[in-house]
């Protein structure tokens, strides 16, 4: 006689409470284990992605060296070939502008049209003026595109070393070849990072009449300055000039030879200089400010990068 198993053998088994328990045990600390690891590749990349970043501006410096003889200048100054009075317009246009052939942002060059014979004030934010560079954006500084400190121009998360590209301490011209760095190119800061996270920025093609900040960077006391929590520096604070980042520990840098490396936050700086400052003989024992000053023929012992 036939008899059906289907009641005895057809039959699942359900989950206990206590099994369901510990797979969501399981499931929870295997997400534990696995949100580090995607937040720690999510940094590499974005720290990559930014060294690439400046690894191509120091790429275009030099080609505009190779073109022009002489380095960018920081922020488009002119004399008055008359009085020989310094023209400095604030705003005006600033080193992004004159790298923009050399990064494959010719239409935007042609486009702007910049006044850099005669110097000249850039138009009012609108259009073009605004497009983001990808080039100048580094992509662990999650903020807007457009940089409220700075008349909502397009921002920069990169700023040059004034010392070494200018204009001066009174903004004339400063015409720095390669080979004027007499300190060596691989012993001399290019330019480096500023986030807008906690700190200004900068603007990507106009030197801001708010601040210089907007297109150069200073070493002063020491890298990455934090504010107060839950704050952030403004225009008015001179930490508006520090070089910050939000990468871990630290800032990327290209130097003057074209290399691009990760200082750490722990370099040495003066702990009186203030961001405000232009180097001084007094700070020249200190590793940033050596790494500064293109030309005060102090021997640099650079950090392990």
């Amino acid at each position: 006689m036939y008899r059906s198993h289907r009641g005895s053998c057809g039959r699942r088994r359900a989950f206990t409470l206590i099994e369901l328990l510990v797979v969501i045990a399981i499931i929870a600390i295997l997400i534990g284990l696995l949100v580090p690891a995607v937040q720690q590749v999510r940094s590499a990349a974005a720290r990559s992605t930014c060294q690439n970043n400046l690894k191509q501006i120091g790429l275009a410096m030099h080609n505009y060296h190779d073109t022009y003889k002489r380095l960018p200048t920081g922020w488009v100054t002119g004399l008055n070939p008359t009085t020989g009075a310094v023209v400095a317009p604030s705003p005006g246009w600033s080193w992004g502008i004159l790298i923009c052939p050399f990064i494959e942002q010719n239409p935007m060059y042609v486009s702007l049209a910049p006044d850099i014979v005669t110097p000249g004030a850039p138009p009012p934010p609108a259009g073009i003026i605004i497009t983001s560079i990808a080039v100048f954006v580094c992509p662990a500084d999650g903020t807007p595109q457009l940089n409220p400190n700075f008349a909502s121009y397009a921002k920069t998360n990169y700023v040059i070393n004034r010392w070494v590209l200018g204009p001066d301490s009174s903004s004339r011209p400063t015409m720095m070849t390669l080979q004027g760095i007499t300190d060596g190119t691989s012993n001399t800061l290019l330019a480096g990072e500023r986030d807008m996270t906690v700190n200004v920025a900068g603007s990507s093609l106009i030197r801001h009449n708010n601040t210089s900040a907007s297109f150069e960077g200073r070493v002063g006391r020491g890298l990455n300055p934090q504010p107060a929590a839950g704050a952030t520096f403004t225009t008015g604070s001179e930490q508006r000039l520090a070089y910050n980042s939000q990468h871990t520990n630290g800032c990327n840098f290209v130097f003057a030879d074209g290399a691009v490396h990760f200082l750490s936050n722990s370099v040495d700086a003066d702990p009186n200089d203030a961001y405000t400052n232009f180097p001084t003989v007094n700070s020249y024992n200190f590793t940033l400010q050596r790494l500064q000053n293109p030309r005060d023929r102090l021997p640099v012992t650079l950090p392990n990068f």
